[in-house]
């Protein structure tokens, strides 16, 4: 494919991704080394791995993170303590480590080391083809960035690890086996049909990134059986089997339609084609996100019998994540834009497959408006109940439990913690308009405003971004000067693509409107806040982190990652999340995934970005 847009294709592009800054990548020094990481094996400097396993064999796929020994080694165990016992459960034929806090570091390190969230994968997508068409950088190997990215599909429509030794089609998919993941009382037996779990491993016997280093004396195994060489010291049994509604709207609908989008518009088809796996697995899983939707609106986290993100504890089925159902009320829109652009332009479909797509049209269309899902289930739709219960006092609630058959209320909503990304993430997918419209003109702005007073990150009165909730020790203090707490990438690009589309909504009042000369200030307060953030997040590249003096920095860190590319950080120090997981200060896919998307004005919330 030219990799070179031509004058009408690239008016056609600027429509679709919105304006984009005079510079591609301008602000964003060393984005070339940042697209090296993306594109280029874990052992040179980057983020991939070659799969082995059945169909996926000799195909390139990404993971999430670059750890190294010395982090884990140095970093984290000598603050805490990492010795632990993996043993060998012959009634399980698992190989894990004992119920400590030894043993819960391990898993984490162990996930980190060899796993892909679905939804990393998915922001990966899209920045390596903003990357390729927008930046003209290109793939080391001389692939096609598009063949690249479309790996990713491929390894979810196989359903099975990349390296497995027994590949079978689902391995990584919940599919519905008795009362175990089962979709709002709807089973799901088909595996294409099926959510993937949010953590994919190369394969279910997975290393620990300590064995085999001069850290390995803090890995002991016990228990191996004799008839099986596939147990060996140093690895554990892969364990984090959640299918979750979030991760499930990225992997499934935004990451690869949006850059099957971008890339499609670079080629005179101008259309995504239904046998592309973009769109096939977005179809074949469309029925299991109406599945869980409910009543009032609200899509249910996930399938029954899903363990939550800490301990053993399962998901109350009747959960919802605010979030999640942002994340899918985009994936739905990107979805719908996808099959009109079809219908319209693919002349050769038959009319079992335009049957097909306006089935699936009217579905999508009825989960975001209301109706029948089913003739025996009706829906208010996504966009009532971000209306009528999500929002709550000015900001969107992190969740709660909706249309639970023993509540005394349809939403009981969950007040603490405040989420950080529900609200930005929100704005920037419903639109600051529809907030306005909704709430008040200025709701979106205020939204804002009370954001940052508990989850601002910056020093003195300059603000450097967000971080994830109001627990993390940010906001603004009594003296009116940032705290900080812990700095995201991820979640600060996801508040400037919010600024930018308040900028953009603001900056279109009419000067003959009464609210203009509210709208002439919020945007000034607006253009301070996007330049002060552009500025800090690359303070959280690789090569520039160590100088920037973050509170809790790890000592000697730059001996720690003695990289040639220049990712991005997923966070400017270790921290337990309140949501589940630990931020850890290493190179991240999608936290250089979402610095491509800002550098490129991308909103990955709106087709076309």
């Amino acid at each position: 494919m030219p990799r070179l847009l031509c004058s009408c294709s690239f008016l056609l592009a600027t429509a679709l991704f919105g304006s984009a800054p005079a510079v591609a990548g301008a602000g964003f020094p060393h984005l070339d080394a940042g697209y090296r990481f993306l594109v280029s094996d874990r052992g040179q400097d980057g983020i991939l791995y070659t799969a082995t396993a059945g169909t996926l064999q000799g195909k390139q796929l990404p993971l999430s993170y670059h750890d190294s020994p010395a982090y884990w080694g140095e970093h984290v165990c000598s603050r805490t303590d990492c010795t632990v016992i993996d043993r060998y459960d012959p009634n399980t034929a698992t190989l894990l480590p004992q119920d400590t806090p030894a043993g819960d570091l391990q898993t984490e390190r162990v996930n980190t080391h060899n796993g892909i969230n679905i939804y990393d994968g998915a922001t990966w997508q899209i920045a390596v083809m903003l990357g390729h068409t927008r930046n003209h950088f290109s793939v080391p190997t001389g692939e096609h960035a598009y063949s690249l990215v479309s790996n990713q599909n491929l390894l979810l429509t196989a359903g099975h690890s990349g390296n497995s030794l027994h590949p079978v089609p689902d391995e990584t998919r919940a599919v519905s086996r008795d009362t175990l993941f089962v979709y709002n009382n709807q089973p799901v037996h088909e595996p294409r049909q099926a959510f993937s779990f949010r953590m994919l491993p190369r394969a279910w016997l997975s290393p620990d990134p300590l064995a085999a280093t001069r850290y390995g004396h803090l890995v002991t195994t016990v228990d191996l059986p004799d008839n099986s060489a596939a147990y060996q010291p140093g690895l554990v049994s892969w364990t984090d089997w959640k299918p979750i509604t979030g991760e499930n709207a990225w992997a499934f609908l935004i990451g690869p339609l949006q850059a099957a989008i971008i890339h499609y518009t670079t080629t005179d088809q101008g259309y995504v084609p239904l046998s592309d796996p973009a769109l096939t697995n977005a179809l074949a899983v469309l029925p299991s996100f109406a599945a869980l939707q409910s009543p009032a609106g609200g899509v249910y986290s996930a399938p029954s019998g899903t363990v939550a993100n800490q301990g053993n504890q399962l998901i109350d089925p009747f959960s919802v994540s605010v979030e999640n159902n942002i994340s899918l009320l985009a994936g739905l829109k990107i979805l719908q834009a996808t099959l009109k652009t079809t219908l319209k332009k693919d002349s050769s479909l038959t009319q079992h497959s335009r049957k097909q797509l306006a089935q699936a049209l009217t579905l999508s269309t009825t989960m975001l408006n209301g109706g029948n899902l089913a003739p025996d289930r009706q829906t208010r739709g996504l966009l009532a109940f971000f209306r009528d219960n999500a929002w709550q006092d000015g900001i969107f609630v992190q969740g709660g439990q909706l249309n639970r058959p023993d509540g005394t209320a349809v939403w009981q909503p969950n007040r603490s913690p405040k989420a950080v990304d529900v609200n930005t993430w929100g704005i920037a997918a419903l639109g600051p308009a529809t907030i306005d419209d909704w709430f008040g003109f200025g709701a979106a702005f205020r939204n804002w405003q009370n954001v940052k007073n508990w989850g601002g990150y910056g020093q003195g009165s300059t603000l450097w971004g967000v971080g994830f909730s109001d627990q993390d020790g940010n906001g603004i203090d009594s003296s009116g000067r940032y705290r900080q707490g812990v700095l995201s990438t991820e979640w600060t690009a996801g508040a400037i693509t919010m600024v930018r589309a308040m900028l953009a909504h603001y900056r279109a009042v009419p000067a003959l409107s009464p609210d203009h000369q509210q709208s002439a200030e919020m945007v000034m307060s607006l253009q301070q806040d996007e330049q002060s953030m552009l500025t800090a997040l690359n303070r959280l590249r690789l090569d520039s982190y160590a100088a920037a003096n973050f509170p809790g920095t790890p000592d000697r860190y730059s001996a720690l990652f003695p990289l040639s590319t220049r990712p991005y950080l997923y966070a400017s120090r270790r921290y337990l999340i309140p949501f589940g997981w630990y931020a850890n200060p290493i190179p991240s896919t999608c936290a250089t995934a979402w610095i491509f998307m800002v550098a490129n004005g991308y909103n990955p919330f709106v087709p076309g970005g």
